[in-house]
């Protein structure tokens, strides 16, 4: 399971959803802020989205090279 972690008016996170959309994707999508700054402290990734799957976390980049 993908799970995204976003925060509001975040337009990375609207374009990374929409992309997993499009390729028919499963994800679940958090819009939790302290949920979102836990996961990225911890992962060391400095924007949103932070994107887990298989217990690894991505940037949106970097989950997108790996896709």
């Amino acid at each position: 399971m993908i799970k995204v972690f976003g925060k509001e008016d975040c337009s990375k996170c609207e374009t990374l959803k929409r992309i997993l959309d499009e390729k028919g994707l499963d994800y679940e999508y958090s819009q939790d802020l302290k949920t979102l700054m836990i996961v990225a402290s911890k992962a060391r990734i400095m924007s949103a989205p932070v994107v887990e799957k298989d217990g690894k976390y991505y940037s949106m980049e970097s989950f997108l090279e790996v896709l």
